[in-house]
């Protein structure tokens, strides 16, 4: 999210009518079935009211209890309640199917489980070590218990042992392999970042490889594929997509316009700001110490030297890094470095490089200031020269694409998402593919703006993208039409098959909706509001708001929304080391009645935005919230002109989001908390994960006239004809039914 300063932007992602009494009542039973533990000033009254109302009452609230604690082996033993009645026989009903589901769940989850297991100890004992950590890690992904799953001693040893590889890989120079397996590694150890140095290291190896030595950089890949000698273990379905090898000559970018228009001006006012303006109090000392050790790691690899001959003379080269060192030890000393120590320093660096290995200036700054920012946080950038006239080129005018979010990842231009309704999302393209191929030229070591205008054009023109899936060798071709993406954000749960049109009645006899909401647009909430004055009208009683793989995006449309329940109160803060605190206040009367139960529906990749509302709703108890931890971005960024004529960009991590209850949303390393905590936390396993991407798939696609909607599956796993296991929202309905008992019966 993102706001200009000096000419600057700021980022910040049934029945008829009902009594008011009745409905009063059941928001009370949605209220103690998740605040009775919290000091929540309603809490205590309405529940000693509904313990005491009823034995089915009584039973629901146990029922709701165990769902909250996912204690799913009470819950199945659980007794119907006494004496029998019409509700409690209903309640029971509810519980036994919500059993079998999560049951059925269990049994598809622990069969990969063992499967991926049982390969991985077969491997291991056969000394096939990478092939076992393969399998190893897929099953890891299927364990609900990770903590016990690595102190097994046969997953530690196997683990060092592929660490020792890695490590193997990295003197031997073979970058990429070392790169995929302390990639791999990190996925465990995340938390812990064990292997984050090291898989840091190697990824700007290989970013330096890409740059300057693209030709080189795509053999080593071309290379890896072809000495790849199995096939990674899967939870995506073999697509049926023509697999097709390329052969083209790849087209490589100059590393020379990359740098062009780099002048040191840009430099010192990138490390001036990050100093004054970071969010978090930062040295020169250890800015500058990130940019030694860079431009250290540039002169040790060897393959550079075919660009930059200067790091072929091993004499020059040895003084060089000596002369580096000699300067880390000044900023490691625990003297401070001023503005001015900071130039005096880089002067000297300039003067060292000068009179040995002679690296191009405009390529010195880059990647020193690179190697500074690289000690804040993964959002404070450089944009230089040559990736704000792309960009901005692009922006003038209206041009068509395939609809994909796109990131450099590890050095490679990886799918974030595709974007639902699109050409790319409709042919099958999934988060996580690599483009390697745009019209038959490869694009490895093109930047990413390079990719993006390639893949851009006029609507209705073809373009062909050739794309790697995991560690398939072989290229996955598609032809998509370019086309003008408007690609609306708010769905229901199903598409009516004679209009096309979206459901939003999840349960039409009970009154509760589903709406999905994919992104924050600028039109977010004007839709959303459309389509919950239809419901209300429908006479909704209950609503579940779907944000799973919500990245976020626009701060004012995550207010607006919280807005349509919160009638006051803060939404969120901001606050920072320089910039002046803000704080976003709710306004007006909702247009949800505040006794109306509301649940969200929240995992890993609900982000920023999505993170705003799911936190002001959880933390005003106007949401239930279910699902899991949400991913943790909750950062602010300015977007500052630098250089003395403006032409670069310098993207700044300024303030961090703050929830009404003062939680910082942000991710920070090594944390155990961050982002939204559910109230409810429901495992979902990688199979679950990616068959309701696959169903999701199904339900977005509209067929044309008088046409039946194709059913595709571009994943490895088949859909099966019913929806996916989502004990996500299946945890979400039978909360809301629990919630609405008392109002309808």
């Amino acid at each position: 999210m993102q706001q200009h300063t000096r000419s600057g932007v700021q980022t910040f992602g049934a029945r008829g009518g009902t009594p008011a009494g009745l409905l009063a009542l059941a928001a009370l039973i949605f209220l103690t079935s998740w605040v009775a533990n919290t000091s929540h000033p309603a809490a205590a009254a309405p529940a000693t009211t509904i313990l005491t109302a009823s034995p089915a009452e009584s039973y629901a609230e146990k029922v709701s209890e165990l769902i909250h604690s996912q204690n799913l082996a009470a819950l199945a033993a659980l007794s119907p309640a006494a004496p029998a009645t019409t509700d409690a026989a209903m309640i029971n009903r509810w519980r036994q199917a919500y059993v079998t589901t999560m049951a059925k769940a269990r049994v598809a989850n622990q069969k990969f489980y063992k499967k991926w297991l049982a390969t991985g100890k077969k491997d291991f004992k056969a000394k096939k070590l990478i092939p076992a950590f393969e399998y190893m890690l897929t099953a890891y992904g299927f364990s609900t218990d990770k903590t016990a799953f690595k102190k097994q001693p046969w997953v530690g040893t196997l683990t060092k042992q592929i660490a020792a590889k890695a490590a193997q890989f990295d003197k031997q120079h073979r970058w990429l392999e070392s790169l995929q397996l302390y990639n791999q590694l990190n996925t465990m150890y995340r938390i812990s970042r064990i292997y984050h140095r090291d898989l840091h290291r190697v990824i700007r190896r290989t970013m330096l490889l890409a740059t300057y030595t693209p030709k080189e950089f795509f053999a080593m890949q071309a290379q890896l594929a072809k000495d790849h000698a199995f096939k990674k273990p899967s939870t995506t379905p073999k697509p049926k997509i023509k697999e097709e090898q390329q052969n083209h000559a790849p087209v490589y970018s100059r590393w020379q316009h990359t740098v062009k228009g780099i002048h040191q001006d840009m430099l010192v006012e990138c490390l001036e700001l990050t100093e004054h303006d970071w969010v978090l109090p930062i040295t020169y000392n250890t800015l500058l110490t990130g940019g030694l050790h860079l431009v250290k790691l540039m002169a040790d690899t060897p393959m550079l030297g075919d660009t930059f001959p200067g790091l072929k003379q091993t004499a020059r080269r040895d003084q060089f890094v000596s002369e580096i060192n000699t300067l880390l030890k000044r900023t490691a000393s625990s003297k401070p470095i001023d503005s001015l120590g900071m130039i005096r320093l880089w002067s000297e660096l300039v003067t060292m490089n000068q009179s040995t290995v002679k690296l191009p200036l405009p390529v010195l700054i880059k990647e020193f200031t690179e190697g500074c920012m690289e000690k804040t946080d993964k959002f404070t950038m450089p944009f230089w020269p040559s990736q704000v006239q792309g960009f901005n080129k692009e922006m003038e005018g209206q041009f068509g694409g395939v609809g994909i979010q796109i990131q450099v990842d590890n050095g490679l231009l990886q799918v974030v998402s595709p974007l639902s309704g699109t050409p790319a999302y409709k042919a099958g393209i999934q988060a996580g593919d690599v483009i390697v191929t745009v019209n038959g030229q490869n694009m490895m070591g093109l930047g990413i703006n390079t990719v993006v205008r390639k893949i851009m054009g006029k609507p209705g023109t073809k373009v062909v993208l050739g794309i790697r899936r995991g560690t398939n060798p072989k290229l996955l071709i598609f032809h998509l039409t370019r086309a003008i993406i408007h690609v609306r954000s708010i769905k229901g749960f199903a598409r009516n098959p004679a209009t096309g049109k979206w459901r939003f009645m999840i349960d039409p006899k009970e009154g509760i909706a589903y709406v999905r909401v994919t992104q924050f647009q600028a039109d977010t909430a004007q839709q959303l509001k459309k389509v919950l004055k239809r419901l209300l009208k429908k006479h909704m009683h209950g609503l579940i708001i779907d944000l799973r793989y919500n990245p976020g995006g626009y701060l004012d449309t995550a207010v607006r929304m919280c807005n349509m329940f919160i009638s006051q109160g803060t939404i969120l803060s901001t606050r920072g080391r320089t910039a002046p605190p803000e704080a976003w206040s709710a306004q007006g009367s909702p247009l949800i009645p505040p006794d109306m139960p509301v649940i969200l529906v929240v995992n890993q990749d609900s982000a920023s935005a999505s993170e705003i509302f799911s936190g002001a709703m959880r933390d005003h108890h106007r949401a239930l919230i279910v699902g899991h931890r949400t991913y943790g971005k909750g950062c602010v960024q300015n977007v500052i002109p630098i250089g003395e004529h403006d032409t670069a960009e310098f993207k700044l991590t300024e303030q961090y989001y703050y929830l009404p209850d003062g939680e910082c949303i942000q991710r920070q390393p090594y944390a155990r908390v961050w982002g939204v905590k559910p109230n409810v936390a429901v495992w979902f396993s990688p199979l679950q994960l990616q068959e309701l991407q696959a169903t999701w798939l199904n339900d977005d696609l509209i067929a044309g006239p008088g046409k039946a909607a194709a059913k595709t599956s571009p994943f490895a796993f088949k859909v099966p004809p019913q929806k996916a296991f989502d004990t996500q929202l299946d945890t979400a309905e039978i909360l809301m039914k629990l919630q609405l008992l008392k109002y309808y019966h």
